[in-house]
């Protein structure tokens, strides 16, 4: 499935600084991210990854604020985690169910 980050944006109640338009396709973990990729930044610890990462977007809590060039689309929510989590839910039950044999 492809959405764009307005389209999450959107689900997620959240501001994009960055490309609305871009195309996610998969999720990916931040020091890994990839082109097509969304990634999210909860823990402190992992924030160096958001100035390397080649993800399309990142989610992150609204109070982040770069402090060097950030490559990627940010979508500003509350709680990051918590706003991740709902996405995967979401996408989840938004996927076709199998029938028959």
């Amino acid at each position: 499935m492809e959405f764009k980050v307005a389209q999450i944006a959107e689900l997620l109640g959240a501001e994009v600084v960055g490309d609305k338009e871009a195309v996610i396709t998969t999720v990916c973990k931040i020091e890994k991210g990839f082109k097509g990729g969304l990634t999210f930044l909860a823990n402190p610890k992992y924030t160096h990854y958001i100035y390397e990462t080649e993800a399309t977007a990142a989610i992150v809590n609204q109070s982040f604020v770069p402090e060097h060039p950030v490559k990627c689309t940010l979508i500003k929510v509350a709680d990051s985690y918590s706003a991740f989590a709902k996405l995967l839910d979401f996408y989840i039950n938004s996927k076709p169910v199998k029938r028959g044999i």
